[in-house]
C-alpha cells in the first residue's frame, strides 16, 4: 500500500504479520494482517522536522503509527483522547496521571503545575513566624510585660526597623543588638548594688549539695615544675612551692614571663616535662580531676548571640551532678546570677563587635559565672580583669573573694592591679622572665620581703605597679643591682631547705583525706548522660537559630531566588526528554533529547552549592572556641556534635524546602514533587556535611569561599560532562561515585526517562552511563554520603587543636 503523502509504498514494522500497536501508539487504522502498520518515507518537510527533534504534525500515512501525543492519552491502539482536567498525560500516556491536590491541570495538560510544595512552605512560614512570636511573647511576659505592648516591638524587630528604646513607668524594654530584654525600674536602680550576703548563702548552699555535702578542699604542692618547648627553649623551670584552698592565689609577673604558660601547666592543659605535683597531699595528675575544676579563659569564649541566663544554664546541665533534677538546677543557676549581679541583664544577649549586648564587666562575670555554675572545687582564671575599668574589676575581686570564702580554691593570673585589688589575694606568685619563680607567698609579705632586699617602695605608690618593675629589673634599689636571675636564685636559697612533700598540719591532714574518700565519686557522678547532653546541645543550637532568626530568613530567600532561577532557566521545555522509540518503531523517532535531565542535575547541584555552603560553614566554623572551652571541661564532643548536627537538619529542610517549590512550580517537571524534593534535600544535606569539614580546616574567614568551590567541584562530578561511562573508562569512577550529586541526579534522570520507558528505549539512549531504575539505592547512597562528610568533619574536630581541648 503507497504512503498517502508521498505516493511512495510504504515498509511494513513487523516482518512476522503483527498488527498490534505497542501501549503508547496510536494506530487507528491498523486491524489486521493487510494492514499492518508501517513506515513511509518522509516528506521533506516531515524530515526536517524529525531532524530538529519534532514530531511530524500528520501521519505520513495512513498504516503508520503515531506516539500518543503529550495532552492526550490513548487507551488502546484505536482510540486517542484529550487528557481530561485533574489529570496530566505526557508523551505515550496510555492511562492519565492524577494531578496533585493543589494544582493546576486544565484538560489537555501535558505536565501539570503543582502548587503543593508553595502551599507547604506558606504552611512552615507561618508557624514559624508564629514560634517566633510566641517565644518571644513568652520570655517578655514572664518578665511582666504585657503581650499587647510587646507584639508591635517584635515586629518592628524582625522588619529591621531601627529602635532606641521604650521606657515605661513599670520598666523598661530595651533593645540590644536586634533583641528585647526586660529590665525593671527595681532592677535598674540597683544594677551596681553588690551581692547581697543572703546570695552568697544560697551559693554556699548550691555548692555544699553538688559536693555531695562533703567539705571539699583542694590545694597543690609543686616541685620543680618545668616545660621545655621541642624546639629547645625553656618557658618554664623550676617552680616550687604551694597553692591553698579557700584562698585566692595571683600570678604576676612581666609580659612574655610564662604566667599563663604556668597555670596552664598547673591545670593540666600542657604536659609538663620536669617536676612533681601533689593535690591535696597525694601525687597525682590534675586531669584526673576536671570535672570538678573550672578554667576561666582570658577571652569571653561562649555564644554571644545567646543570653546571660542561656549560656550559664547550659555550663549548669551539663556539668554539674546527674542526679539533679530540672528545678535544682534552674535555682541554682538563680542564685548564681544574684551572686554574680546579673539577674537584672540575665535576659540579655551577651552581645559583640557588631551587636550590642551587656556591658565589659558583666560579660567578665558571665565568663566566670560558666565555670561557677559546675560548682568547682577549684577555679583557674586567665586575667579575669583585663579589659575592665577599675570599678568593674574591683567588682570581679570582691566575687572571687567571695568564692574563695565558699572553699574554693582560686588561682588568678593578674595583669597590673589596682592596690585594691591587690591586697584582695591571699597569696601571690611573682614569676620572673622564663618562667622562674622570685616569690611565692602571702600577699601581704611580698612587700617586706623585697624592702628586705634593698628595693624602695613609694609612698603611696601601687605596690603591685612597683613589683612589677622589680621583676622587670627596673626597681629602685639604692643598696644593691639585682637582676631578675638575681631574684630568681635568692628566692631559691630562701626555699631550698624547704619540700614539697613536707607533712601537713593535722587539720590539713583530714581535709586531704577527706577530699580523696569522695573525690572519684564526685567526678563519676559530674556531668549530664550522653543523651541528655545531645539534648542540651540540641535545644541550644535552635535558642541560637532563633536568636539568629535574620539569617535563617534570609538562607530561606537565598534558596527561594536560587529555585527561581533554576525554575525561569527551564522555560520553554514541557518535557525534558525524548528519546528513541522502542524497535520496531525506531525508524519514525524524531532527534532525541536525553541531555536536558542530566544538565539540569548539574545545574540544581551548582545552585545549592551557592545558595548553602557559605551558611553550611558557619554552623561550627564559627563557635570552635566555645567547643574547645567546653571539650576541656568535660563535655562530651560526639553529643556536642550529635545535638548540633540534628537541630541543622530542620533548616537544611526548610530552606530546601523552599528552593524544590520554586523550581518545580516553574519548570514543572514530570517526576513527583516529592522525588524531585528529596533530590534536593540531599543536596542541600550533602553540602552542609561537606562545608563541615571545610570549616574543621580553615579559617572562618576562609571558609565561606572554599565551601563554595569544594561544593561545586562535587556538582561537576554528577554525571553530565564528564559522563560516568568516561569516568569509568578512566578507572576513576570511584570520584563519581563520593558525590552526592551524582547519585542524586541518577535518581533525577532515572524517575524521569522510567515514565517513558514504554515508548522510549531508555537504555539505548543513556549515553550519561547512569544506572536506571535504582532510585532508592540512589537517594540512600546520597544520604551515606552527607553522613560520611560529617564523621570527617567529627574526626577532624577532635583531632585537630587538641591542645585547646585539654
Amino acid at each position: 500500500m503507497s504512503c498517502t503523502l508521498t505516493g511512495q509504498p510504504g515498509v511494513p514494522l513487523f516482518s512476522d504479520g503483527t498488527f498490534m500497536c505497542a501501549p503508547g501508539f496510536y494506530c487507528p487504522n491498523s486491524r489486521n494482517t493487510s494492514t499492518v502498520p508501517q513506515f513511509c518515507p518522509t516528506s521533506i518537510e516531515c524530515g526536517l522536522y524529525r531532524l530538529t527533534g519534532r514530531r511530524c504534525n500528520v501521519s505520513q500515512g495512513t498504516l503508520e503509527p503515531v506516539i500518543c501525543p503529550p495532552g492526550s492519552y490513548c487507551p488502546d491502539q484505536y482510540t486517542m483522547l484529550t487528557c481530561p482536567a485533574g489529570r496530566y498525560c505526557p508523551t505515550g500516556t496510555v492511562a492519565p496521571r492524577v494531578c496533585d491536590e493543589i494544582s493546576s491541570c486544565p484538560a489537555g495538560s501535558t505536565i501539570q503545575t503543582s502548587y503543593n510544595g508553595i502551599v507547604a512552605c506558606l504552611v512552615i512560614d507561618i508557624l514559624l513566624v508564629a514560634i517566633v512570636y510566641l517565644v518571644s511573647i513568652r520570655e517578655l511576659m514572664a518578665a511582666g510585660r504585657p503581650a499587647i505592648e510587646v507584639l508591635p516591638l517584635r515586629l518592628r524587630q524582625l522588619l529591621g526597623v531601627g529602635m532606641q528604646r521604650s521606657r515605661k513607668i513599670s520598666g523598661e524594654i530595651e533593645t540590644t543588638g536586634g533583641k528585647l530584654s526586660i529590665v525593671s525600674s527595681a532592677a535598674t536602680a540597683n544594677m551596681a548594688s553588690p551581692s547581697g550576703a543572703n546570695d552568697m548563702e544560697i551559693l554556699v548552699d548550691a555548692f555544699r549539695r553538688a559536693l555531695g555535702g562533703r567539705d571539699m578542699r583542694m590545694n597543690f604542692c609543686m616541685e620543680n615544675l618545668g616545660l621545655w618547648l621541642p624546639t629547645g627553649k625553656t618557658v618554664l623551670q623550676g617552680v616550687s612551692g604551694v597553692i591553698r584552698d579557700s584562698r585566692m592565689t595571683a600570678i604576676m609577673g612581666p609580659s612574655g614571663a610564662g604566667k599563663t604558660t604556668f597555670m596552664n601547666v598547673l591545670c593540666g592543659k600542657v604536659d609538663r616535662t620536669s617536676g612533681r605535683l601533689w593535690v591535696s597531699g597525694r601525687e597525682a595528675e590534675i586531669n584526673d580531676f576536671k570535672k570538678i575544676i573550672g578554667f576561666v579563659p582570658q577571652e569571653d569564649v561562649m555564644h554571644r548571640e545567646l543570653t546571660v541566663r542561656d549560656n550559664i544554664l547550659h555550663s549548669a546541665r551539663v556539668r554539674l551532678p546527674r542526679d539533679w533534677t530540672e528545678q535544682q538546677i534552674n535555682e541554682h543557676v538563680d542564685n548564681l546570677l544574684k551572686a554574680l549581679n546579673l539577674a537584672h541583664v540575665a535576659s540579655s544577649p551577651i552581645g559583640d563587635e557588631t551587636r550590642r549586648g551587656v556591658s565589659g564587666g558583666q560579660r567578665k562575670r558571665v565568663n566566670i559565672g560558666m565555670e561557677l555554675a559546675a560548682a568547682p572545687v577549684c577555679i583557674f582564671l586567665d586575667e579575669p580583669t583585663s579589659g575592665l575599668d577599675s570599678t568593674s574589676a574591683l567588682q570581679t575581686a570582691d566575687i572571687l573573694k567571695n568564692i574563695a570564702s565558699l572553699g574554693t580554691t582560686v588561682v588568678a593570673v593578674i595583669h597590673q592591679p589596682r592596690v585594691e585589688i591587690f591586697r584582695k589575694f591571699d597569696d601571690v606568685l611573682m614569676i620572673a622572665p622564663g618562667g622562674r619563680t622570685a616569690y611565692l607567698g602571702p600577699t601581704h609579705e611580698a612587700k617586706p620581703y623585697f624592702q628586705a632586699l634593698g628595693y624602695l617602695f613609694d609612698e603611696g605608690s601601687n605596690e603591685a605597679d612597683t613589683l612589677m618593675d622589680i621583676l622587670s629589673g627596673k626597681g629602685v634599689n639604692p643598696t644593691a643591682t639585682h637582676t631578675p636571675d638575681d631574684l630568681v636564685r635568692m628566692w631559691a636559697e630562701r626555699i631550698k631547705n624547704a619540700s614539697a612533700a613536707e607533712t601537713p598540719a593535722p587539720e590539713e591532714q583530714r581535709n586531704n583525706a577527706a577530699f580523696h574518700e569522695g573525690a572519684m565519686s564526685l567526678v563519676r557522678g559530674r556531668g549530664a548522660s550522653f543523651v541528655r547532653q545531645v539534648f542540651y546541645c540540641h535545644s541550644r543550637s535552635l535558642m541560637q537559630q532563633y536568636q539568629r532568626i535574620n539569617s535563617l530568613v534570609l538562607e530561606i530567600f537565598v534558596g527561594v531566588l536560587a529555585g527561581f532561577l533554576m525554575g525561569m532557566a527551564s522555560q520553554g521545555s514541557d518535557e525534558m526528554y525524548r528519546g528513541l522509540y522502542i524497535a520496531p518503531y525506531l525508524i519514525l523517532s524524531p532527534a532525541p533529547l536525553e541531555w536536558l535531565i542530566a544538565q539540569f542535575g548539574l545545574l540544581i547541584g551548582m545552585a545549592v552549592a551557592l545558595a548553602a555552603a557559605p551558611a553550611g560553614v558557619t554552623v561550627f566554623g564559627e563557635e570552635k572556641p566555645v567547643y574547645w572551652r567546653e571539650a576541656s571541661s568535660g563535655h562530651s564532643p560526639l553529643a556536642y556534635y550529635i545535638g548540633k548536627t540534628i537541630a541543622t537538619v530542620y533548616r537544611i529542610v526548610i530552606c530546601s524546602l523552599h528552593f524544590s517549590a520554586v523550581f518545580y512550580t516553574l519548570a514543572t517537571p514530570v517526576i513527583p514533587f516529592g522525588t524531585q524534593f528529596a533530590m534536593i534535600l540531599l543536596f542541600f544535606f550533602g553540602v552542609y556535611g561537606m562545608s563541615a569539614v571545610v570549616s574543621m580546616l580553615v579559617p572562618r574567614e576562609n571558609a565561606s569561599l572554599l565551601g563554595v568551590v569544594v561544593c561545586l567541584f562535587a556538582a561537576v562530578f554528577c554525571g553530565y560532562g564528564p559522563s560516568l561511562t568516561q569516568a569509568r573508562n578512566w578507572g576513576v569512577f570511584f570520584i563519581w561515585a563520593l558525590s552526592f550529586n551524582m547519585w542524586g541526579c541518577e535518581a533525577q534522570y532515572s524517575s524521569t526517562v522510567q515514565i517513558y520507558a514504554h515508548v522510549y528505549d531508555v537504555n539505548v539512549m543513556n549515553y550519561f552511563g547512569y544506572t536506571l531504575d535504582r532510585v532508592a539505592v540512589d537517594f540512600v547512597s546520597a544520604f551515606v554520603i552527607g553522613i560520611g562528610w560529617r564523621m570527617i568533619a567529627f574526626v577532624l574536630m577532635i583531632l585537630m587543636n587538641r591542645e585547646k581541648q585539654r
